[in-house]
This record gives structure tokens, C-alpha cells and sequence, in this order.
């Protein structure tokens, strides 16, 4: 599952600035993965570019393999971060399991849990 979209203000490579942009949904691998690569401080916003660095399946005609923390670091804006972000959230909900699949969470799984519980006495 990928999702496809436009950066507002492009990366630039190759002389080029690239802008469209297809992003498959990050995965613990890539968390682990930005952790294990980030020299310095493993702050939040790093490992988030680094985790982005590696979902991104395209970015304008830049090849898959040069598309990195060090590439995107120093270039993207705070609103193409957005945009990314964005294009993530949007995969985590397509691929959530429909409510309708998950039952009734609430009700006990089974008659021996009912019972297993006191009833409040009525008001004698």
C-alpha cells in the first residue's frame, strides 16, 4: 500500500528541484533502523525524517538509493514535513481493521465471564 502526493516546496538534486513523491507506510524496521543511523541525539524529528528517508519509494526522478537523512535534512521545509506526514496518516488509516471486523469489545467474551462478576444487590 502506497500513497502518492506533491511537496509544496521540493527537494533538490541533480540541479533539479523534485517534488512528486510516492511513500509506502514506515515500518518498526525503519524506526530501528533510523535509531541505529543517527549520529548524535536520537531526537524525535530526526528519527522521523530518517523513517521518512526510507519509506520513500520515489521523489521526483532521484534514485530510491540517494534519497536520505542527508538529502532531505537540509532541504525540506517544515511544510513539505507536513505534507509527508500527512501522506502517512492517511496510510495508517486506510490500513486500519474496519470497526465492523472487531466486534463488540465491551460485552464479555464468554457466559462464565458474566457470572464471574456480583450483581449489586436491589434496594431492599
Amino acid at each position: 500500500m502506497k500513497a502518492t502526493g506533491t511537496l509544496l516546496y521540493g527537494v533538490e538534486y541533480a540541479g533539479s528541484l523534485h517534488y512528486d513523491f510516492e511513500l509506502r507506510l514506515p515500518t518498526i524496521a525503519d524506526n530501528i533502523a533510523a535509531i541505529e543511523q543517527s549520529d548524535g541525539p536520537a531526537s524525535a524529528l530526526r528519527i522521523e525524517v530518517c523513517m521518512l528517508a526510507a519509506a520513500l519509494t520515489k521523489l521526483g526522478d532521484i534514485p530510491e538509493e540517494a534519497i536520505t537523512y542527508d538529502l532531505l535534512a537540509p532541504q525540506l521545509t517544515n511544510e513539505d514535513l507536513d505534507v509527508l506526514q500527512g501522506k502517512v496518516a492517511e496510510l495508517k488509516k486506510k490500513r486500519l481493521r474496519p470497526s465492523s471486523a472487531s466486534g463488540v469489545s465491551a460485552s464479555p467474551s464468554s457466559p462464565s465471564a458474566e457470572s464471574a462478576s456480583p450483581s449489586p444487590a436491589s434496594g431492599t
